[in-house]
Formats: C-alpha cells, structure tokens, sequence
C-alpha cells in the first residue's frame, strides 16, 4: 500500500545463472508449469480491503480484471491478545507459526477467487519485524532491517505459508513484502532519485539492510515447500522503480520483479490539494527543494529508464517485470490522461499491470468508478449509519474509461 500516503526481449529465465564480468550464463533451462501464466501478459487490480466479499470478486471478472493482488493484514484477528495487524502471524514480535483459524480464513477468501475465475498475488503489509505503518502509530517498524533475526522469520512465515497454499488453484505468485524501505535503516538513504544507490548499497552489503541476501534467504525458504508457484520481489525504497540500480536477481527461473509508480507523488497523492495537474510542473525526488520537471506521457516513460536498464544489464525478459501498483488520487486534475498515458508505457513495455484499486472499502479516494466529483452528504450520512453506498455514485468516467481500456473492456489502440 502506498506508505506515503499516510503523513525485453521475450524469452526463459534460467533455474541458475553464473555472473561473470556483469553478464549472466545460463546453466539449466527450465519453467514450471505456473510459470507459465505469467508468459502472457496480464492486468489487473489491488485488493487492500478489511472484509473481501464474493461481490467484489464477481465485480472484478466483470470488468475483465483478470488477476488481484491480495493483502490480509487489515482483516481482524479477532483474539483480543494479539494486535489487529498481526493477522495469520499471531505475533510479528515473536512469530513462531501461522495461526490455523486465520490461515483457513485466507483458504476460504481464495476459493471465492477462484470460484469467481481471479488469480491471486499474495502479499503483506507486515512481516516479522516490520509491522505495516498504519498499524504501528505511523512509524516505520525498522527491525526487520536492523536485525537479521527477523529475517529468519520471515523465511520460516513464508516457508509455512508455501506448504500450505503451494497446490492452491487461485494462487499464481507469493509477493515476499509490500514496499520494502531497507533503505531507511542505519545508514540512511535519503533520496531515491539524486542519491548513489551503488555506493549506498557497499556500506550495507552483508548486513541485515541488504535486501537482496533478505530475498534469497526467503526465496530459497519457499523453494524448500514449493518449487513452482511464481515469487514477486518488490524493490526497495517503497518500490521505487529507481531502486532497481541495486537490485540483483536471485537464482531462481520463476520469480517476477516488482515495482510501484506514483510518481510525480507531489500530483498523485491526497495532499496535492489543487497544487498540482497532469501535464504540468511537479517535483521529482525527495528533497527539501527537488527539482520541478514537466510531467506529460514523454516524461512518465523517461522515469522507468532504470527498469528498462536493469533488464538489459540482466537479459531479463519483459514478462519477469509486473507494475503491481499505481494510481493516484481521483480528484486530482489530469488524472484520466495520467492513467491513460501510464498504461499506455506497459502496454508498449509489455508489463504486467495491477492499478490500486479496485472498490476499497475503507476508502473512496482511488476508486476510480465515482469520477472526480466530490461524494455528496447522502454518503457519509450513510457511513455513519454502517451503509456504504458509494454504488449509487459509480458512473461512466474517464478516470475508470482509461482503466477498462487498458483492461481489454475497448479497444483504443493504448
């Protein structure tokens, strides 16, 4: 989820690579059967929601979202001892096995998907040691990078959860962590776009900050349970495209690389606030006083460079890639052309795409089916009332026309 927001060649990725002199040997070819999925590819939508619902499900298929990236950590645990964001884990302080209750719960959410014809990306929010922000007083939990112990846990949640789900129709990829932040552990990187990411990452290289030991320990976990189903890894900094410099990919021929766009965040976010529209003006990067460039479709592909970068330093294959998130808040101006023009790049890119989000139910700014307007007292009235009926709002609109292009619903050439 957003952290922020709170305060190519087509080919086969080898089951083990050498690297020799920056280039990539491969030993064995092979792919799994699962794997096979994502040789085509595919589009679709984030599900972030406190109760998933067969009608959500149903709503998806119908307008041709064919795969959902799936969070479980807002659901209720319902055992008052255990703290609401640490559902399946028991406890993220100290995890020692999947709750049952709660992983049957999960079993049962994913035969809905299935019975309605979704895919399903699993991931999470939190892991052990690193708690989702907006459930830890909207602080970063930075154990997980401060301390490889949790990494361990992680592994050994990751390895259980793998044995329990590896034969599961629904599923098609385990995604380790949402939005990993390594980076803001001790030292501290401070801006992902003016930054030396290279010489950041020699500092850390063996510690418990470096992301890349944290994916190959857990990767091999879950290829102790589960040799096929697809692994996504994020990359760091919240998934910034820009954090591929440092990204190295792990020995393994079924795993996809992740990343989230909601640059220029200055327009994207809730707190533009009418400051910012699309095409126009906005800050790039994360200092005081970033820079302003012009944002229109030229820009927004010119900012993925580094993707496109790391998969010619990799020859990896543009199938391996998946934008799991993107978006922005609707009320923003501009916003239909931003999705358009987005979509448009991993469309040409031939990545696979998932926007955020598809019918958030404890949050109405990114769904995108209501438009731009402003929702009316009637729906707030009904919210306290327990009603959501934020349905009767939803209309045609460019902000949704853009999404369902891309998604297949028409045919505009994107």
């Amino acid at each position: 989820m957003w952290q922020r927001t709170l305060n190519k060649s087509k080919g086969f990725w080898p089951e083990q690579y050498i690297l020799i002199s920056g280039c990539l040997f491969l030993s064995s070819i092979g792919i799994g059967a699962n794997m096979q999925y994502w040789e085509s590819q595919r589009r679709g939508a984030n599900f972030f929601n406190e109760v998933e619902t067969a009608e959500r499900f149903q709503s998806a298929k119908q307008n041709r979202i064919e795969i959902v990236r799936l969070v479980f950590n807002k659901w209720k645990a319902n055992r008052p001892q255990f703290k609401m964001g640490d559902f399946l884990f028991g406890s993220l302080d100290e995890f020692t096995t999947i709750v049952p209750d709660d992983l049957e719960r999960l079993k049962s959410t994913l035969d809905t998907a299935n019975r309605a014809g979704i895919k399903v990306v699993l991931s999470t929010l939190s892991l052990p040691g690193a708690r989702w922000r907006q459930q830890n007083g909207n602080q970063l939990d930075l154990r997980l990078w401060k301390n490889d112990s949790f990494h361990r846990s992680a592994a050994h949640f990751w390895k259980e959860l793998a044995r329990n789900l590896k034969n599961h129709p629904a599923i098609v990829g385990y995604n380790v962590v949402n939005e990993p932040y390594p980076e803001f552990a001790s030292p501290r990187f401070l801006d992902w776009y003016s930054d030396d990411y290279e010489k950041w990452y020699q500092k850390i290289k063996g510690t418990a900050s470096d992301m890349n030991a944290f994916y190959k320990l857990v990767t091999s976990a879950i290829r102790e349970e589960d040799r096929d189903t697809p692994i996504v890894l994020d990359s760091g900094f919240f998934a910034t495209p820009w954090a591929f410099k440092y990204l190295t990919p792990v020995a393994d021929s079924k795993v996809l690389y992740s990343f989230h766009m909601y640059e220029p965040y200055a327009f994207t976010s809730h707190q533009n606030e009418g400051k910012f529209r699309y095409p126009g003006k906005a800050p790039i990067g994360e200092a005081d006083e970033a820079p302003l460039v012009h944002w229109d479709a030229k820009m927004l592909s010119q900012f993925l460079d580094p993707v496109r970068d790391w998969q010619k330093k990799w020859t990896m294959p543009s199938d391996r890639i998946f934008v799991s998130e993107f978006g922005l808040c609707r009320r923003n101006e501009g916003g239909a052309q931003y999705l358009k023009d987005l979509i448009a790049v991993f469309q040409k890119e031939n990545w696979h795409w998932a926007f955020y989000s598809f019918r958030e139910d404890t949050w109405t700014g990114m769904d995108y089916e209501l438009g731009q307007d402003p929702l009316p007292p009637e729906y707030f009235e009904a919210l306290e009332l327990g009603k959501d009926i934020r349905q009767k709002f939803y209309k045609k609109n460019p902000l949704f026309d853009a999404i369902r292009a891309g998604l297949g619903e028409d045919k505009l050439g994107l």
